[in-house]
């Protein structure tokens, strides 16, 4: 019995030695580079990556990655990796952390990024590393930078006019205005509606030719509609010809497309709705 705990123990004592032996040198983890995997209107994907440079003769593990990220020296988001990671040995290896940036939870968070064209941030990141024999090593790295804004086209109604009008028919328009917030051009390619007035549907249709948009301006749209009381009834046509308020509500699609590096062409879904006097 003697004999098989001392056998255990010299063995216990030898793989110390060898781990020892193996693990020599703390490793090093650094800022590497980042890249914006995905970015649209409505978010942005980055991908963080660090190197780690294990000099040892036995492989390591990364317990775990932590992050927190500040904006504009405010805190935003923070994550934590989802399983350990394991790192070479006598060599470097690379550690990506994916962040996402949601602009509208930007936007709720911060309102006067909106007006910005880039944001200032700092990621604060913590890798934990299991050593063999010396235990739990944690280790802070930050990274500074800046990353775009992005807006959604804003559109909004602008008002709703008679052109003309008399007891058999009407020629009306619907005037939008569609604003570019961003410091570069979009070009709309086309523009899917469905116009709903006191809860019933009036008209759809496809838009095209529509003037760009230029940086930080507005232009405005207009929608012809030509009625008579057969399609909205006697008591609506009514309430036009007295101008009366109406009830408006514009959903649609508006495809677009834009220079700015990896967006291209998009969709953008609209849904607006308000009550509106008709001019005359």
């Amino acid at each position: 019995m003697k004999n098989i705990i001392l056998l255990t123990m010299i063995s216990v004592l030898f793989i110390s030695c060898s781990s020892l032996r193996s693990i020599t040198q703390e490793p090093e983890v650094n800022f590497d580079s980042v890249r914006i995997a995905n970015i649209n209107f409505t978010s942005a994907d980055f991908i963080f990556r660090y190197n780690v440079n294990n000099p040892n003769n036995a492989s390591l593990n990364i317990d775990q990655f932590t992050y927190v990220l500040f904006v504009e020296g405010n805190k935003f988001i923070s994550g934590v990796s989802p399983a350990p990671i394991s790192i070479a040995k006598r060599g470097i290896s690379y550690v990506d952390v994916p962040v996402t940036i949601a602009y509208k939870e930007l936007f709720n968070t911060f309102s006067a990024i909106y007006r910005q064209d880039t944001a200032n941030y700092n990621l604060a990141t913590e890798f934990t590393l299991r050593l063999p024999i010396f235990g739990r090593k944690v280790i802070p790295i930050e990274h500074s930078g800046t990353f775009p804004v992005l807006k959604l086209p804003e559109i909004a109604f602008r008002e709703i006019r008679v052109l003309s009008i008399n007891p058999l028919a009407a020629a009306i328009e619907l005037s939008l205005d569609i604003t570019n917030r961003n410091n570069f051009a979009i070009t709309p390619d086309s523009f899917n509606f469905e116009l709903y007035i006191n809860r019933s549907q009036w008209l759809s249709g496809l838009l095209n030719n529509i003037e760009a948009l230029a940086p930080n301006r507005s232009t405005t749209l207009r929608i012809p509609i030509n009625i008579n009381p057969a399609q909205v009834g006697h008591e609506l046509f009514n309430h036009i010809f007295l101008g009366a308020n109406l009830d408006v509500l514009l959903r649609g699609n508006m495809a677009m497309r834009t220079a700015f590096p990896g967006i291209g062409t998009t969709n953008i879904p609209f849904s607006i709705e308000r009550t509106m006097p008709i001019n005359r």
